[in-house]
């Protein structure tokens, strides 16, 4: 089964069936598997994918209007009528100025950032990097940047500078890549760091010497596309295109230290790898679009290479290490080569579908898997009549995985051909089982108007979901009484309460039946009448299908320890990943649980029912920013606070 992850309002449990992988999910827009939305009468795309927590899933659009537009979709793929107007928000930094977004954040209290780019009155005629943050119904944080926007020019007078790509740091920031133009029609990479809030790092000692802003020249015009932040020192890598848009355009990646000077004496050469992905000694044209880090530092990124001689691109990836050189492992051979007759540098993967023809293909999206292997997404010429979405997934080792057949290839390649159009793939997400990807459809015959497409496909067997909506417990007395709700259940047959006194051996003390099958919410629950009074007792539940099937949840614990305090508790602290929390007594009725940063705003919320009796939860805190947090619990006019630090 597949690796679970528990928040304080859901955990999902997948128990796998014996779909095919690669298929498109009927549960979204049943049957269809996929929508097409026309936000606009004229040309609109999906640029970007994000999910909530809870599965809703958002989607930036390009379009001709020129607005930043998000559009809600719910898991079925219903537009989310509580999100902007019906679902789709458009929003301007000023109501008379172009927008376009590019990039989407979502943060785990689901406010949403956006990135992109938005018209400089002051300069006439430019664009300037544009960053925003909407709230959960689709309306601007006015908390956010100055009046809720934070707007950088990068270049001067009609310069046009865009954002394409954000990061967050540990520390919260917020790191924005893209390009500005420096003059004389040359483009530069550009990178800008603002605070949690949107406020750009200016000052002594701020980022980029002081301004906030580090632009870098590689060959006449460079485009960054994609940034991403190393997890163990906080460096920001930044990739793209160097000489973008002319023949002889390189794949680029530029890495910077945490204060914004070129990481010059580790990578590359001065901090810049900037690489002709040579095809037969006879050179190449190479657009990099978007990369992923690995666990293990190095650098996995996904583009398109054009041959000098060929007609068409193919789809191209990259590995380096973490000094910037070639990974030489990468595929047993150090290239996947379907180029007729060619050869590519080790690790390099080129590939071109010939399963369908051998004409053009391009990526543009990179998701890395938590074993290794990853998924690469863009678009394919040559299946009927026209251009298709094109997905692979390989192998950690950058060979092709042939169990990802949909439709029944076999070869770890997919494409999926919509209507009688175009379609054109931009971005993917992964969500649980699904993978998320946008793009868009239209443009044949000459004239036909663009439209958003979204797609959901199964990205492992086809799931029969538990989800888990609350698991807590009550102190009464002598005994501790378990309580859990689940939202969805298919074919699950019971749960097993088990007990440890170490939280290592752990032995079954009853079961309570499933109800197997329902979309609303069953509650259940379970009384130890005999719980350890000398030591701590540890609490799961194994969750079991009636193919025998299971999962653990996570952990509660429980103390009898004579009196109950008047007090809060929440431990460890310092915590890492799961926070225990003991409610006194005295709540009644509904609890509303509160985590609340340093800026005020609330980052986790969840509601419990509590009969006046103690009660134990466990919160999963592993996603937020190390700092401090209040925790604040509420039942009425009762509320008891307490503090913790996120290692």
């Amino acid at each position: 089964m597949k690796k679970i992850t528990f928040t304080l309002t859901a955990l999902l449990l997948c128990l796998y069936g014996s779909a095919q992988v690669g298929v498109l999910d009927g549960g979204f827009n049943n049957p269809a598997g996929h929508l097409i939305h026309p936000l606009d009468a004229d040309n609109d795309f999906g640029q970007a994918v994000a999910t909530h927590s809870d599965g809703r899933v958002v989607v930036a659009s390009y379009n001709n209007n020129q607005w930043f537009t998000l559009t809600r979709y719910l898991s079925d793929g219903t537009l989310d009528a509580s999100f902007g107007s019906g679902g789709v928000a458009k929003v301007r930094y000023d109501p008379d100025d172009n927008a376009i977004a590019y990039a989407l954040y979502i943060y785990p209290n689901n406010t949403i950032l956006v990135a992109g780019y938005t018209w400089n009155d002051a300069g006439g005629t430019g664009y300037d990097f544009a960053l925003t943050r909407l709230l959960e119904d689709g309306t601007v944080d006015p908390s956010f940047g100055t009046g809720g926007w934070a707007v950088t020019a990068i270049g001067t007078g009609t310069a046009i500078d865009e954002a394409r790509s954000l990061a967050i740091q540990a520390d919260g920031k917020i790191v924005v890549a893209g390009f500005g133009n420096m003059g004389a029609n040359s483009n530069d990479f550009a990178v800008v760091r603002y605070s949690s809030t949107g406020i750009l790092e200016t000052g002594v000692g701020a980022f980029g010497g002081g301004d906030g802003i580090v632009t870098t020249h590689i060959n006449s015009s460079d485009k960054a596309s994609s940034v991403a932040i190393q997890p163990a020192d906080q460096k920001i890598v930044v990739g793209g295109t160097s000489n973008a848009g002319a023949t002889g355009s390189n794949f680029a990646v530029v890495r910077y230290n945490t204060d914004g000077s070129l990481d010059a004496a580790n990578f590359g050469t001065g901090g810049i790898v900037d690489l002709d992905l040579v095809n037969g000694g006879s050179g190449s044209t190479d657009d990099g679009y978007q990369l992923v880090i690995q666990p293990d530092g190095n650098i996995l990124m996904t583009g398109m290479s054009k041959a000098v001689s060929a007609s068409g691109s193919d789809v191209a990836t990259i590995r380096l290490t973490t000094s910037g050189g070639l990974e030489g492992s990468f595929n047993s051979t150090g290239a996947i080569v379907n180029r007729t007759g060619s050869s590519t540098q080790a690790g390099i993967a080129i590939f071109n579908n010939n399963t369908i023809s051998n004409t053009d293909e391009g990526a543009r999206s990179i998701i890395l898997q938590s074993n290794g292997d990853f998924l690469v997404a863009g678009d394919s010429d040559g299946s009927s009549p026209d251009f298709a979405f094109l997905l692979l997934r390989y192998h950690s080792d950058g060979t092709l995985d042939d169990t990802f057949d949909g439709n029944s290839n076999g070869n770890g390649v997919l494409t999926y051909d919509f209507t009688t159009t175009r379609e054109y793939g931009y971005a993917i997400t992964l969500y649980n089982n699904r993978i998320y990807f946008v793009g868009s459809t239209g443009s044949t015959p000459a004239g036909a108007p663009k439209n958003t497409l979204v797609a959901a496909i199964q990205y492992a067997a086809s799931p029969l979901p538990l989800v888990l909506s609350q698991f807590y417990a009550q102190k009464q007395t002598s005994k501790a009484v378990l309580q859990w709700s689940t939202s969805s259940e298919a074919e699950v047959k019971q749960f097993v309460i088990e007990r440890s006194n170490d939280g290592k051996t752990y032995k079954a003390i009853g079961t309570v039946a499933a109800t197997g099958n329902s979309t609303i919410t069953k509650n259940y629950s379970f009384a130890d009448q005999s719980p350890l009074m000398s030591a701590l007792n540890y609490y799961r539940l194994k969750m079991q299908d009636v193919d025998g099937n299971f999962k653990y949840s996570k952990i509660l614990t429980i103390k009898f320890d004579g009196q109950l305090t008047a007090n809060m508790q929440a431990y460890p602290n310092p915590v890492k990943d799961l926070l225990q929390v003991q409610l006194p007594d005295g709540l009644n009725g509904t609890v509303g649980l509160q985590i609340i940063d340093m800026q005020g705003r609330v980052v986790r919320r969840n509601n419990l029912g509590s009969d006046g009796n103690a009660l134990n939860t466990t919160v999963d805190v592993s996603t937020l920013v190390q700092g401090i947090y209040i925790l604040k619990a509420q039942a009425g006019n009762t509320t008891v606070i307490t503090r913790f630090t996120k290692q």
